[in-house]
């Protein structure tokens, strides 16, 4: 059972906030939650200004954009806290799964995607990132992998969601992104021979991490890509099969990848076409984000 129960709905007036209600809403609706929190919190992208909105008319458009059944749910708070503080005060106070936020296209210069990077890195559960003019679809998944238990339970939480889309022929692409060395030619090998069999060990890997996964009910596919720019790889297959959304694990890379596994994730939450969810184990750093909160 796909473990949304408390979903978390930051607006801030900003561009992508109808989509966060959106793809939260559809969500809400999939996992049968059990409560859904919206909140205005001013200033996650850039500095507050102006006053903070009327109560009532956000209600209304809140409630109005919401399923029937997600909206009956539905608590709506105008916070006058302000930034990414606020928002994992709130995520850690009220025990959510998920948290939904919007954002701006990732080419509008007023963008500052590092904010979303860091709500993702520190907040307690999993994180959804929508960005403006989205569609809420789920029928088409692509999950980055490192074979981590920390990409298992990305891939095993984005086939659930694609059952529950209720779309037809949902699908679910598992994506490894792997690199040839400039030391292959010692080995006596020529390029082509490295990367064919590079791409038989991406394989293997592949086959031994999936190979307890149940990914009935979904159109299931591995696809391995040689590359040095991952964010790039994923961009490209995300434009090639039209997909939806973009799921990746919230870390678990061996200790000298972990650096590049950061960069990785930031550039995802910076630059992707498509929203992202970084699907985190609930609590996994919930000593750090105390630490953060009462410094």
């Amino acid at each position: 059972m796909l473990e949304f129960q408390k979903l978390g709905i930051y607006l801030n007036d900003e561009p992508g906030d109808d989509e966060a209600l959106a793809f939260a809403g559809r969500l809400a609706e999939f996992a049968n939650a059990e409560s859904v929190l919206c909140m205005h919190v001013r200033g996650v992208e850039t500095a507050p200004a102006g006053p903070a909105p009327d109560y009532e008319k956000l209600r209304q458009h809140v409630l109005n954009s919401l399923p029937p059944a997600v909206a009956a749910k539905c608590t709506v708070v105008v916070q006058e806290g302000q930034g990414i503080a606020e928002i994992l005060r709130t995520a850690r106070d009220e025990s959510l799964d998920l948290l939904v936020v919007g954002r701006r296209p990732p080419h509008d210069q007023r963008a500052v995607g590092s904010a979303f990077f860091r709500l993702a890195r520190k907040a307690p559960c999993s994180v959804l990132v929508t960005p403006d003019g989205a569609r809420p679809h789920f029928a088409r998944i692509l999950v980055a992998t490192d074979c981590s238990e920390h990409s298992r339970r990305a891939l095993q939480a984005s086939i659930e969601i694609a059952r529950m889309c209720r779309e037809p022929n949902p699908q679910v692409i598992l994506h490894s992104i792997y690199t040839v060395s400039y030391g292959y030619s010692y080995t006596g090998q020529s390029f082509p021979e490295a990367v064919k069999a590079k791409e038989e060990l991406s394989r293997r890997e592949l086959g031994a991490f999936v190979a307890e996964i149940d990914h009935s009910g979904v159109q299931f596919e591995t696809v391995c890509t040689c590359s040095s720019d991952p964010n790039a790889a994923v961009y490209d297959l995300v434009a090639a099969r039209n997909l939806d959304l973009i799921a990746v694990g919230s870390r678990g890379m061996s200790a000298a990848a972990a650096a590049l596994l950061g960069s990785f994730t930031e550039r995802l939450l910076i630059n992707a076409p498509a929203p992202v969810l970084v699907v985190k184990k609930k609590g996994e750093n919930v000593r750090l984000l105390e630490a953060l909160l009462s410094g």
